[in-house]
């Protein structure tokens, strides 16, 4: 068709982030299919999107901001600033969005060199974030970043700039095939057994954003000495080695050896997820599987994360300053927390 509207959608960010843009996408494509929708993301994450039936096509968007895989200095930082800016300018990646000619733009992070590359790719209808990141003085419209409403509650307010008025669930969406279902139902015990399937997974971007390889190795210990329990951990090839256990008999430690769909196909087919802030935590809300979320120093507010990041349930447990609580969560805190979302 060759006059159909195109929207471009940025998403350049971390694996959580893009889960979180999943339910727009079907908003988007629910409402209006005349749009075709192409959504650009990091290499390390188009993974999460295959099967989507909800994208038209992924565009790889390696921009080098606001990500824990190639941007490596801090967000207002002068190299920041060039490296950004070079990316806009001058990236193959950058000239095929622009060779698109679409005729709709979302930065759904907001920020200025988002905004920047909406411009030079020539969108006429450029939608940002206003007080988050910057930028949206080059857009036509935006929405007012909250820190106290969900990521994909205010990702769906872009779609009022649409003509759009629905009620998309605010939950991520991942679409696995029947084979990876079936897979990673293998990597438990039969579905006759007893046993409380747990998944672990301490990995996490930052080490001051997690909860700490010490306190999930004793956890994760005194939860193998209750034999009605089956431990799985998970993560990449780097978390491996978080966890030191004296009986390692009684996990099954996958980290490394999973991808990421299987790693979400595992925890479809558990009763409880114990995680730092990371991208398990949607794979658990996508499936509507019970999760702990366990935050580090970095964070001042557990209730505030729960509303930002949270699922109906999922429990985050973590320091609540305003209210003097100055210390994250003990490892006797978790255990009793656990104990309560499995009914023993």
């Amino acid at each position: 068709m060759k006059n159909q509207s195109k929207i471009f959608i940025l998403r350049n960010n971390d694996l959580g982030d893009v889960l979180t843009s999943t339910p727009l996408l079907f908003s988007i494509k629910s409402n209006r299919p005349d749009l075709k929708i192409s959504i650009g993301v990091g290499s390390w994450a188009t993974l999460l999107l295959q099967n989507n039936p909800d994208i038209d096509e992924v565009i790889h968007c390696n921009a080098p901001w606001h990500n824990k895989q190639n941007c490596f200095y801090p967000a207002n930082s002068p190299k920041t600033f060039l490296t950004g800016l070079t990316y806009v300018l001058f990236s193959n990646e950058s000239n095929i969005i622009t060779k698109n000619r679409f005729t709709h733009g979302i930065d759904i992070l907001g920020s200025r060199q988002g905004s920047w590359l909406l411009r030079r790719a020539k969108i006429r209808n450029r939608y940002g974030v206003k007080g988050y990141a910057g930028g949206y003085k080059w857009c036509q419209k935006f929405i007012t970043y909250r820190n106290d409403r969900h990521v994909i509650t205010s990702s769906l307010k872009f779609t009022e700039f649409l003509g759009i008025n629905d009620s998309t669930e605010p939950r991520p969406r991942i679409y696995l095939t029947k084979k990876e279902i079936i897979e990673g139902q293998s990597f438990w015990s039969n579905t006759e057994s007893k046993k409380q399937r747990l998944v672990i997974a301490p990995g996490g971007g930052f080490e001051e954003k997690c909860w700490g390889n010490i306190n999930y190795s004793k956890l994760v210990t005194k939860l193998s000495q209750d034999n009605t329990n089956e431990i799985v951990i998970v993560g990449a090839r780097e978390d491996s080695s978080r966890i030191t256990v004296t009986d390692s008999t009684k996990i099954k430690n996958l980290c490394g050896k999973t991808s990421l769909r299987m790693t979400a196909s595992i925890i479809k087919n558990a009763d409880l997820i114990i995680n730092n802030s990371s991208v398990a935590m949607h794979f658990a809300g996508a499936f509507r599987i019970p999760s702990i979320t366990l935050l580090g120093n970095h964070y001042e507010s557990a209730s505030l994360h729960r509303k930002q990041w949270g699922y109906p349930e999922s429990v985050v447990l973590g320091k609540e300053t305003s209210i003097g609580i100055g210390q994250i969560a003990k490892v006797d805190e978790v255990l009793t927390k656990v104990k309560v979302m499995m009914k023993f």
